[in-house]
C-alpha cells in the first residue's frame, strides 16, 4: 500500500472535502477488490474453478462475429476449463484467417471470470502478379485475385490464371461451413495447359468441379463431389483424350490441436477418385489414395520438438495406360531425388523410380526456433527446422509393392508460417539407392509435407 499513502499525503493539500471522497473510493475499492480475492481463494480451496459468466471476442474487423462464435466450445454458467479454453482457441486458429488467436480468463467483481479471446486477423487479399511455384513445372507467373476470408465469413475465392512453366486460367470457391453444422461447398472451373514432366507428351486440362462435405462430430469428416473433365496428351504423332464423369469421396479422422503445425494428434483419411469413360471405350480407372499421420511432442514449450510420423499410399485399378503413370520424388513424396526428366523415363535406367502403385513413409522432427508471432504488417512469422527420412516404392502391379527395394532420402528443412498457404517450406535432401548415393536435391513448397 505505500503508492497509496504517498497519493493520501499528496491529495492532502487539494482540501478536507476531496480527501475524504478519494479516501472513501480507495475504501470501496480494497472492500471490492478483498471480496474477489477471497471468493476465488474459496473456490480454489474447494477445487472448484471460477464461473464464466460471459464470454467474448475482440480484434475482428471483417470476419464476421458467428464466425467465430462458433468454434467457442466453452460455455457458459459453468467452472473455468482451462482445457476446453484452449481447445477453442485451437479451432479458432484452424480457421486458417488469424494470424494470432489467445485466451484469458478477467475475474469479475462478483467472483466469476470473463473468457475472452483476442484475435488478429492476417491478410486477405492477394491481388495483381505473383510469382508461383511447381516443383513439376517450374516457375509462372499468377495474374489475378486470391482471397482469404471472402465476405469476412471464412470463405475463399480465387479467380485468374498462370502464364510460364504452367499456363491456365480458372475460378475456385470454397466454403467450409455454409449451411447446417459443418456443411462445406467447394466449386471450380479451370483449364491447365503444362508439358508432362517425364513423358513426350503436352498435356490440356479442363475439368469443372464440385463437393459437398460434412462433418461428424468434429473429427470426422466426409465429403463427396463430382469432376466432369477432358484430358489430352499430345504427343508428334499421337494424341490419347479422355473424356470422363469422375465421381469422388473423402473421409478422414482428425485430431490434430493446429492443422498447420501440429504437436499432437493423429490425421487419417482415404480419397476415392473414379474415372468413368464416356467416350465408350471402356478406359475406366479408379484410385485410392490413403494416409496415416501420427504428432507427438517431445519437449513442450514455446520452443518445442515434435516428432511426425505418416505413411502414405496410392492403388490404382482399371485401364491404366502409359499416360497414367507415376513417379517417386519431390518435395511431397520422397525428398531428396529430383523430379525425373523424359531423359530418365526413356533410358529406363531408373524404372524403379515409375509405376501405378506406391507407398511412401515418412519420419520427421521438427524444432521451432522462433515461435510464431505477428509483426507490424499483421502477417505472421517464424521460424522451425526439420530433420526427415523418407522411404518409398513405386511398382506398376501391387504384388510387386513388397519385393522391390526402396528408394530413401534424407535432410533437412526450413520451415517459415506464412498468410494463407499456412507454412512456406524449404527442404534440402539426399538420394540413396540400394545403399548408394544417387543425387540430391533442394526444394521450395508450400504446406506441410503430412
Amino acid at each position: 500500500m505505500p503508492e497509496i499513502n504517498k497519493w493520501k499525503l499528496t491529495i492532502r493539500h487539494t482540501g478536507l472535502n476531496e480527501y475524504r471522497k478519494v479516501e472513501n473510493i480507495i475504501r470501496l475499492l480494497n472492500r471490492l477488490s478483498r471480496s474477489i480475492l477471497l471468493t476465488l481463494w474459496i473456490s480454489a480451496l474447494a477445487g472448484q474453478a471460477p464461473i464464466v459468466s460471459q464470454i467474448e471476442f475482440i480484434g475482428n474487423e471483417i470476419t464476421k462475429d458467428y464466425i467465430i462464435r462458433r468454434e467457442i466450445q466453452h460455455p457458459v454458467g459453468v467452472p473455468l476449463d482451462s482445457a476446453l479454453a484452449e481447445y477453442s482457441r485451437d479451432r479458432i486458429d484452424n480457421l486458417g484467417i488469424f494470424s494470432h488467436v489467445s485466451w484469458q480468463a478477467i475475474p469479475l467483481e462478483d467472483g466469476t471470470v470473463r473468457l475472452k479471446y483476442t484475435v488478429i486477423e492476417s491478410w486477405r487479399i492477394f491481388p495483381g502478379v505473383l510469382p508461383q511455384y511447381s516443383e513439376d513445372t517450374g516457375w509462372s507467373l499468377q495474374i489475378g485475385l486470391l482471397v482469404n476470408n471472402f465476405r469476412g465469413r471464412n470463405e475463399s475465392l480465387a479467380v485468374g490464371g498462370e502464364i510460364g512453366g504452367r499456363q491456365s486460367y480458372g475460378i475456385q470457391f470454397v466454403d467450409p461451413w455454409i449451411v447446417g453444422d459443418h456443411v462445406s461447398f467447394d466449386m471450380g472451373l479451370n483449364k491447365v495447359f503444362l508439358q508432362h514432366p517425364f513423358l513426350p507428351y503436352d498435356v490440356t486440362f479442363v475439368a469443372a468441379k464440385a463437393n459437398i462435405g460434412r462433418y461428424f462430430g468434429y473429427q470426422r469428416k466426409m465429403k463427396i463431389g463430382f469432376e466432369a473433365a477432358t484430358k489430352t496428351f499430345a504427343g508428334d504423332s499421337i494424341t490419347y483424350e479422355y473424356r470422363y464423369v469422375a465421381p469422388q469421396a473423402t473421409f478422414a479422422y482428425d485430431t490434430r490441436d493446429i492443422y498447420s503445425d501440429p504437436t499432437r494428434g493423429v490425421y487419417y483419411y482415404h480419397f476415392v477418385y473414379s474415372m468413368f469413360d464416356i467416350t465408350g471405350n471402356r478406359k475406366n480407372i479408379l484410385f485410392w489414395d490413403q494416409s496415416y499421420s501420427w504428432f507427438h511432442t517431445l519437449i513442450p514449450k514455446q520452443k518445442r520438438l515434435v516428432l511426425g510420423l505418416n505413411i502414405r499410399g496410392r492403388f490404382s485399378f482399371g485401364a491404366l495406360a502409359e499416360e497414367w503413370m507415376e513417379y517417386l520424388g519431390g518435395a511431397y513424396s520422397v525428398r531428396g531425388w529430383k523430379i525425373p526428366s523424359r531423359g530418365i523415363y526413356q533410358s529406363g535406367e531408373r524404372s524403379y523410380r515409375f509405376g501405378y502403385q506406391w507407398l511412401v513413409s515418412s519420419v520427421e522432427l521438427r524444432q521451432t526456433l522462433i515461435p510464431k508471432f505477428v509483426t507490424k504488417l499483421q502477417n505472421e512469422f517464424g521460424l522451425s527446422v526439420s530433420a526427415f527420412l523418407d522411404v518409398g516404392v513405386i511398382t506398376r502391379s501391387r504384388a510387386e509393392l513388397f519385393q522391390k527395394a526402396p528408394l530413401i532420402g534424407m535432410g533437412f528443412g526450413l520451415l517459415v508460417p506464412t498468410p494463407i498457404i499456412q507454412i512456406l517450406r524449404l527442404d534440402y535432401g539426399w538420394a540413396f539407392y540400394r545403399g548408394r548415393y544417387q543425387e540430391r536435391s533442394f526444394y521450395l513448397s508450400f504446406g506441410q509435407k503430412f
